[in-house]
């Protein structure tokens, strides 16, 4: 049995780390003086743990990243998976009604980009109102909505009081949304992640840790429609928490 390395990422980090990226992919966050040795056993201790997951996570991807756009398919909005149904309406492209998505027949071969471009109207409408209300709830102001097409970000917060959101924020549950345009409002008053800015969002949202706890378990949803063609192109706003000085693959036999 083998497990391959995609990437190791060197630091100043103190403590070794392993992550599955929504991809299946395996990443190593190690120490600048990280022996491969010690990494090697490190691994080892984890493999059943790694490939399971990374198992899961490969499955989850494949089946979220391709999309058939057949009678019956499930498609997420808020939170729920609705199902696809196939009309002979050809002057409205998709239409959501009673908890049913109708595609018309005439557009089945643009899908991808009917879906995506009423996910992303419906994205900024819904967001707008929401960080309206939590705004004038709260007192804080914030410039204007953007929505982007990130796939591994859902939210950001720019010195000038913008707030950028995914499109694919809409595939979420509203309290999970809710949650997310806290966060970012939240960042307009702190702009980091410090104690005081965790504090200012539990005013705002006191259960906010179980909605965290959501969007890490559900990162997956995230990279939903990845690469695919849309009216927005535009590239995510990603940070990186830590400076790369390592890009090395790695194959190890455990």
């Amino acid at each position: 049995m083998s497990i391959k390395v995609d990437q190791i990422i060197r630091s100043d980090r103190k403590t070794l780390e392993v992550q599955i990226s929504i991809e299946g992919h395996i990443i190593v966050r190690a120490p600048m003086n990280e022996s491969i040795e010690s990494i090697e056993s490190y691994l080892d201790e984890k493999k059943f743990f790694l490939l399971r997951t990374q198992q899961i996570a490969r499955a989850k991807y494949m089946n979220d990243l391709h999309k058939k756009y057949e009678e019956g398919e499930k498609f997420l909005y808020l939170g729920k998976e609705r199902p696809l149904k196939i009309v002979d309406n050809k002057s409205i492209p998709l239409k959501y009604e009673d908890g049913i998505f109708y595609l018309s027949k005439a557009f089945i071969k643009i899908a991808n980009k009917v879906f995506i471009d009423w996910y992303k109207d419906h994205a900024r409408d819904y967001l707008l109102k929401l960080t309206t209300r939590f705004s004038n709830l709260y007192n804080i102001n914030f410039k204007k909505i953007i929505i982007t097409n990130a796939y591994s970000q859902w939210g950001s917060c720019s010195e000038n009081g913008t707030l950028n959101f995914t499109w694919r924020s809409i595939l979420i549950p509203h309290e999970v949304i809710s949650y997310l345009v806290v966060h970012e409002l939240a960042h307009i008053v702190h702009h980091n992640h410090s104690d005081d800015f965790w504090t200012q969002v539990e005013i705002m949202m006191p259960e906010y840790i179980k909605y965290e706890n959501w969007l890490k378990k559900n990162d997956h949803i995230c990279s939903m429609f990845k690469n695919e063609i849309g009216t927005i192109n535009s590239k995510s706003n990603e940070n990186q928490s830590e400076k790369s000085f390592t890009n090395d693959q790695l194959e190890f036999k455990l």
